[in-house]
């Protein structure tokens, strides 16, 4: 199946989120990387999607920078990224450069998700080797 979709720079917009987030859910979803990058999404866009992204188990790499997206949207995306390790299917990297929020907050998300990613590896490590 499809494996990388890239739909960057396409003037992707919060109304594109929710037929997105509704492909993620598919069963059919095979995707693995989604880039978003250079796109109009903002706080709300980034909620519809990670409404799909906590029903997905296939992405792992999502592709964000430069967009619209501020400190609600970010703090969306560590819960979102949070769910998705509590369920077994962490996302192993989310780029966020170059939108308007805070970096501190930013920085903190990716910490997290390394951290998370970090946590699984060490689990799988322990008991299935």
């Amino acid at each position: 199946g499809l494996r990388y979709i890239d739909l960057g720079w396409t003037d992707i917009g919060n109304a594109e989120c929710e037929t997105i987030s509704d492909a993620l859910t598919s069963e059919e979803c095979s995707v693995v990387f989604l880039d978003l990058l250079g796109n109009q999404i903002d706080n709300e866009g980034v909620a519809v999607l990670c409404a799909g992204l906590e029903k997905n188990t296939t992405i792992k790499y999502l592709e964000l920078s430069n967009n619209k997206i501020t400190d609600s949207g970010v703090e969306t995306i560590k819960q979102c990224v949070e769910r998705r390790a509590e369920l077994g299917s962490p996302l192993q990297q989310v780029w966020m450069k170059g939108n308007p929020a805070n970096a501190a907050l930013y920085t903190g998300c990716m910490l997290n998700i390394q951290f998370i990613h970090d946590s699984i590896l060490s689990v799988i490590e322990q008991y299935c080797t």
